[in-house]
């Protein structure tokens, strides 16, 4: 994704950066951590007052051909959607795409934000993926300008861009790579040529001193990147990391606040002891900054808002009282593993108590999976509080529990189904997805591979019209051979796949 704008020297203007999303495609897809409803979520937590997702007005910075923003707008139909893009391909993609899927709540535009008219308004979100890092200094600034001018007055504004310190690992590794194919024009070559260095540097062999060794691993992990990485992120030019307390300074210049990152987990990041004495009783801002040098972190994804904000920014788990609450991605992929995220002591101390209790309410939301459990209900659900007491509130276990990763809060219970009706149906968009290639994205904005063509098939066919028996009908032109019984199967088979990856509506 990218957008330039006034400043760009030759090698970074507008003409320079759209021809390099053409010559090599940008691989889109969507950006959990942007839905609007992810996005108040974690604004709320932190004491802010954000627009309904449902009926808010969005704009993204570098939308690209719109694998981000037309699934949001496809979900949120009452909701108001801009995307703006340099690339005219990508623009015309979206625009194309926008216009089969029948998506009145959409406008696009083709060109540098400096171009946006004043008479689109004001937006409740804005997203600006992939971009903050990858344009000249004048863009970041017009781009931050243009938030702090058009943001609204709880708005959040979600950016994401690299970080030192983490960023100096990756930076060595991508002057090794200039170095050697900056003299390439053409763009095939120089794809070619980096990865042939990447893959001979990430070879065991000697250093000067034996914690050096861990740059291997950076170049071999370049060397399998896919084109679109390696080209629009390794060898992209410009790429600039941050140090986070810059970035926050720079929001600062335009009005901006930080509010917090917005995946939720990575607020609550698992100290030493000796690193928490030190934090401890820090600004904010500087403790985020001591976190990022103790993790080395390379990459954010933060949460902005107007500097006006009356907001603490402190987590209050009292707030999560009117929320649901669903499984995290981390938790499907350890229950699909056949592992334990929580594992209650057998003593009977309130701490196993609500070791236990919240054992129970992980496999209750994978039982229900993707459907959703207000939070008022689950104290009832779990008889809360134990018999053998507890050392706090139920808000405070469940907030613990959302901040390390273990459930996913939302403030809206979702469109999304675990079970498919008589005429059982899957979301407009990744029905329409699934005719053109092999990627969906699901109704929590999770964008996956379904390799299978009979299920690609199936989900095609999933627009509520037909019932079991015709979709088995449907299904014997694909599976040549195969016996009406065996069909009728796996149209069980995929449908229960698809509740299981929310894909399917009531």
């Amino acid at each position: 994704m990218q957008l330039a704008g006034k400043g760009a020297d030759s090698r970074t203007g507008n003409d320079a950066l759209a021809g390099k999303y053409d010559a090599i495609a940008y691989a889109t897809q969507s950006n959990p951590l942007s839905h609007p409803d992810q996005m108040a979520v974690v604004a709320t937590l932190f004491g802010l007052e954000p627009a309904p997702a449902a009926t808010c007005r969005v704009l993204e910075f570098g939308c690209n051909n719109g694998a981000n923003l037309l699934p949001l707008a496809a979900g949120l139909p009452d909701a108001d959607f801009v995307g703006c893009d340099l690339s005219p391909t990508a623009i015309g993609a979206a625009r194309a795409a926008a216009g089969e899927l029948g998506l009145a709540n959409v406008k696009l535009f083709e060109g540098d934000l400096s171009a946006l008219p004043e008479s689109l308004g004001d937006f409740d979100y804005m997203i600006a993926h992939g971009v903050y890092s990858w344009v000249p200094a004048p863009v970041r600034d017009a781009m931050l300008a243009l938030a702090g001018r058009r943001l609204r007055p709880n708005g959040v504004l979600l950016v994401s861009y690299n970080v030192y310190p983490g960023g100096h690992v990756r930076r060595a590794v991508w002057e090794a790579l200039h170095f050697s194919v900056d003299r390439i024009e053409d763009t095939r070559a120089r794809l070619a040529a980096a990865r042939a260095l990447a893959a001979a540097l990430a070879e065991p062999g000697p250093t000067q001193y034996p914690t050096d060794a861990f740059l291997r691993e950076e170049f071999r992990r370049v060397a399998q990147s896919p084109d679109s990485a390696l080209y629009h992120d390794d060898l992209a030019e410009p790429n600039e990391p941050v140090y986070f307390h810059q970035f926050a300074a720079h929001a600062a210049r335009h009005g901006l606040r930080f509010v917090a990152e917005a995946d939720l987990p990575l607020n609550a990041p698992r100290l030493s002891p000796q690193l928490q004495n030190l934090v401890v009783g820090r600004a904010r801002l500087e403790q985020e900054q001591l976190v990022d040098f103790a993790q080395l972190r390379r990459f954010r994804q933060s949460l902005l808002c107007r500097a006006g904000s009356e907001a603490e920014f402190t987590l209050a788990p009292e707030r999560l009282a009117s929320m649901h609450l669903g499984t995290s991605p981390m938790l499907r992929h350890a229950a699909a593993n056949g592992k334990a995220l929580v594992n209650p002591d057998a003593a009977a101390t309130p701490a196993a108590a609500e070791a236990r209790l919240l054992r129970a309410l992980c496999d209750l939301l994978l039982s229900i999976a993707p459907e959703t459990l207000p939070v008022s209900a689950v104290g009832a659900r779990l008889h809360w509080p134990p018999p053998a007491g507890a050392r706090r509130s139920l808000e405070a276990l469940l907030a613990e529990a959302c901040l390390h990763g273990l459930l996913t809060p939302s403030l809206h219970p979702g469109a999304a189904v675990a079970r498919a009706g008589d005429r059982p149906t899957a979301s407009a968009y990744a029905r329409w997805q699934s005719k053109r290639g092999i990627e969906v994205t699901n109704l929590r904005h999770e964008t996956m591979p379904l390799r299978e063509v009979s299920a690609l098939r199936l989900l095609a066919l999933l627009d509520g019209t037909r019932t079991r028996a015709d979709l088995a009908a449907e299904l014997a032109y694909v599976l040549p051979g195969w016996a009406p019984p065996v069909i009728a199967q796996r149209v069980e088979e995929c449908l229960a796949q698809f509740g299981k990856l929310a894909l399917l509506v009531s």
